[in-house]
């Protein structure tokens, strides 16, 4: 498992004035260790990461993150995807009408029922908004009919709370690819070896 992958994510904010997809991975590439980190649109970066995995494998992984902020048509980002992330700010008022607007987008642009992994992001515990709940966010997703999704929480002053959640979610998505590939291996030879 020593050679590269690649890693496709779409990214959405609840909040692009204050936390652009974007901007959250400048600050992730603060306390990642990261190679060749390219800016190819405003809207898109891609960089080299090593991943450890917790069987101790440590793998380079080719990222690739594009973030949407307009639902006005789907994008073709969406169908080379792997998974989705949703930055969903703790602290401002409109997160769930924005995050219906995301999921409802969502729906519409991605048949497969992908993985959306949900960053829920704040900077001070006073400033979480009381209506920002896990329930409320739970609802959201149910009124959608997706269930395929995982939710964490981020302090975006931590020095590597961030750093931690995009490695776990690129090491699960990855994890579960290998997974789906060694099935098929196994299935389609009959033999019941994993071929990796």
């Amino acid at each position: 498992m020593s050679s590269e992958k690649k890693f496709h994510t779409v990214c959405f904010s609840t909040n692009y004035a204050t936390f652009s997809s974007i901007s959250v991975m400048k600050q992730y590439f603060m306390t990642a260790d990261c190679l060749d980190t390219n800016y190819l649109k405003d809207n898109h970066v891609e960089f080299k990461h090593k991943i450890l995995f917790r069987n101790g494998t440590e793998m380079l992984v080719h990222n690739s993150y594009y973030e949407i902020s307009s639902f006005s048509k789907v994008s073709q980002a969406c169908s080379k995807a792997e998974c989705f992330i949703i930055f969903f700010d703790l602290e401002y008022n409109e997160s769930l009408i924005e995050l219906n607007k995301i999921l409802k987008y969502l729906k519409e642009a991605d048949d497969n029922d992908k993985k959306i992994f949900l960053i829920n992001i704040y900077t001070s515990e006073n400033n979480i908004k009381s209506n920002l709940t896990e329930e409320s966010v739970k609802n959201c997703f149910s009124n959608y009919s997706l269930s395929n999704y995982e939710m964490s929480t981020v302090n975006m002053d931590s020095s590597d709370e961030l750093s931690k959640a995009i490695d776990k979610l690129t090491e699960v998505t990855i994890q579960e690819k290998l997974d789906a590939m060694n099935g098929k291996d196994m299935d389609n030879s009959k033999s019941g070896c994993l071929i990796m």
